[in-house]
Formats: structure tokens, sequence, C-alpha cells
């Protein structure tokens, strides 16, 4: 199957397409990651609000302080999970991102190529035209033939 010029545009316009639907899965990514960072960061803000707060200037009550390590307990390991659910997103994003690098990359090549064929089909009208002008002289501009020999 040849690759004509307007085929290649219809093949430039639904890799533009592509490129568009990653471009939206690569914000779909972003905003997770967003959304986890900031998780992330309560937990840290909730974490260091309960150790300013762990230092009371009265009697220390037993059952407090023991809802207190329970809760730094929970915390922490909410931390962790944050953290491991934000390097997750975060290769999701880098994983987005290089699949949208290479969408562009494809577009580009094809539009390249798309554009070759575009001046070669002109060259080759140019070239057609010149040959039909020069044509048209030649038998325009031949003496006429004669009919005997003197």
């Amino acid at each position: 199957m040849t690759l004509t010029p307007k085929r290649l545009q219809r093949l430039v316009k639904h890799r533009e397409r592509l490129e568009r639907l990653q471009e939206g899965e690569l914000a779909s990514a972003l905003r997770l990651y967003r959304r986890r960072e900031e998780a992330l960061t309560e937990s840290l803000d909730n974490r260091e609000s309960l150790l300013a707060t762990a230092h009371p200037a009265g009697p220390l009550e037993v059952a407090d302080a023991e809802a207190a390590m329970a809760y730094l307990r929970r915390v922490d390991r909410e931390i962790l999970a944050r953290r491991a659910a934000l390097q997750h997103s975060a290769s999701d994003v880098e994983e987005e991102r290089t699949e949208l690098l290479a969408r562009r990359r494809d577009r580009k090549a094809i539009e390249t190529l798309r554009d070759r064929r575009l001046e070669e089909e002109r060259i080759e009208r140019n070239r057609a035209q010149l040959r039909f002008i020069d044509e048209l002289a030649a038998t325009r501009w031949q003496p006429p033939a004669t009919g005997g020999a003197p």
C-alpha cells in the first residue's frame, strides 16, 4: 500500500488524537500524584503536631500516653503507606511522560514523511510541466516538413 500525502495526513490526524489522549492520561497521573503528595504532607503534619503536644506540663496520664503512642504508630504506618503510594504515582507519571514523548516523536516523523512526499510530488509536477512546455515549444518551432526533394 502506498502512503499518499492524503493518507499520511489522516495518519497525522490520528496520531494527534492519540497524543491528546496521552496528554489526558499524563494529566490524570499528575493529579493523582498531587493528591497523594498532599495526603503525605497531611500525615506528616499530624505526626509533627502530636509530637509537639506530647510533653504536657502536669502529671502524665498512662491512658493518654498509651493512646498517643497508638496514634503515633498508626500515623507512622500511614506515612509509610503514603510514601509508597507517592513513589508508585511518581513512576506512573514518568511512564506516562515517556509514552507521550514517544507519541510526539511518532507524529513528528509521520509529519516529516508527509512533507517530503508533498515536496516530491510538487517537484514531479514542475518537471512534468516543464517537459510539456518543452515539447510544445519544440513542435511549435520545428521547421515545416517539405513535401519533395529539389
